[in-house]
């Protein structure tokens, strides 16, 4: 990233501290004033709302454009994929031309602009790989898979976004399903990845999105080791049929069958005891999600009950185990091992993102107005007459 952008970025997220101290009450208006004074943020940052519309416009002009010029002079193989560059070059130009302004480096449009500069560079790529005959089908689709890491990884270290870390960190283990041994990649590699992500989450060294973006590294590491490791997976061999060529599905052995139901039940509890003594909410946030997981996959083993019981007998115990915690916790006048009840200096990101989906959501057409009824014709005949004269007919 840029050294300008990081410093906007740090400025950005000592503001949104200093708020949340305000809200909470740790600090009064006279502090919370003095410290936007000192730390001024130069960018404009629009609300959610007007950042998604942006990029939605974005979006519209950078199809429409494409789309109008494809029609235009019609290429063909290779000529295709020198236009999807010249437009993807075009994009990660526009990109560069916004990040270096404070006034739209947060509008929306430098994000929406680098998405699609690097996915039309990869499907230019993916064209052209197609056209080569010296380049089988599968070579073909590995060499894709490992340019489209480098390529999001690289977009999410030049402009730091969780997205683009998300997608390269997705690419990398759709490409460990293709080679043999794919499962014992994914846990490898998932291992590894979460590893090195959590050393990241709190280092100052970095920007705040590339703390962002360690933190989805970590959660696709955590997603990809239960993909791997669960017991459904393994008994329908999901990682198998990302093969090319896919092996015949056959009954898994007793013992690996029990070491992947042991996995789906422990791995759940791991995550949750991590986010517990790390106090890690998103952390807490997966290992719910794993644990409603593996309910649903033992309750495809196990017929207890139908699985709207289950689910919905799960979510009463979670609800009332948090109301229960809850209560206990107000009991104590500070906190008790670490958690609390007081409102936690933090800022609206989630709310933003919340705001930012129903934003989306409305992005539909409008319903057609129902058409006027024609108004029916009423007998008894008209009027006539003026000048104070009148009458009927």
């Amino acid at each position: 990233m840029r050294p300008d952008s990081v410093g906007w970025e740090r400025v950005a997220e000592v503001l949104a501290a200093a708020d949340g101290w305000r809200r909470a009450g740790a600090i009064d208006a006279p502090t919370h004033a003095a410290i936007r004074n000192v730390y001024a943020d130069p960018c404009v940052t629009p609300s959610p709302v007007w950042r998604v519309l942006t990029a939605v416009i974005v979006t519209a002009v950078v199809l429409c454009s494409f789309g109008a010029f494809a029609m235009a002079i019609s290429p063909r193989d290779v000529g295709l994929s020198l236009l999807l560059w010249l437009f993807g070059a075009a994009c990660l130009v526009a990109t560069e031309q916004l990040e270096v302004s404070p006034r739209l480096a947060r509008r929306g449009a430098a994000g929406a602009a680098s998405f699609w500069g690097l996915l039309l560079f990869l499907g230019g790529l993916g064209l052209l790989l197609n056209q080569i005959p010296a380049i089988r089908g599968g070579e073909a689709l590995r060499l894709f898979l490992l340019t489209s890491v480098l390529a999001w990884a690289a977009g999410c270290w030049r402009w730091g976004s969780p997205v683009f870390a998300g997608l390269s960190a997705a690419s990398l283990f759709v490409l460990l399903a293709e080679v043999p041994f794919g499962r014992v990649f994914w846990v490898v590699a998932g291992l590894a990845l979460v590893g090195v992500a959590a050393r990241r989450l709190d280092d100052g060294a970095l920007a705040p999105s590339h703390r962002r973006s360690a933190t989805v590294v970590l959660l696709t590491g955590v997603a990809a080791v239960y993909v791997a490791l669960n017991v459904y997976s393994l008994d329908h061999r999901w990682l198998e049929w990302l093969r090319p060529v896919a092996p015949q599905r056959g009954a898994s052995s007793t013992v690996v069958f029990a070491g992947g139901a042991v996995a789906t039940a422990v791995l759940p509890l791991v995550i949750l005891a991590w986010g517990w003594r790390s106090r890690r909410t998103v952390l807490l946030d997966a290992g719910i999600v794993l644990v409603a997981l593996s309910l649903v996959t033992l309750r495809y083993y196990v017929h207890v009950a139908p699985l709207w019981a289950v689910l919905v007998v799960s979510g009463t115990t979670l609800a009332a185990l948090a109301l229960a915690v809850e209560r206990a916790l107000r009991r104590v006048p500070s906190e008790r091992a670490g958690f609390t009840t007081d409102a936690l200096f933090s800022d609206d990101r989630g709310q933003q993102v919340l705001q930012a989906v129903q934003v989306v959501g409305t992005l539909t057409p409008a319903a057609a107005a129902p058409a006027p009824a024609e108004k029916d014709v009423v007998p008894g005949g008209g009027a006539f007459g003026g000048a104070g004269a009148s009458g009927k007919f």
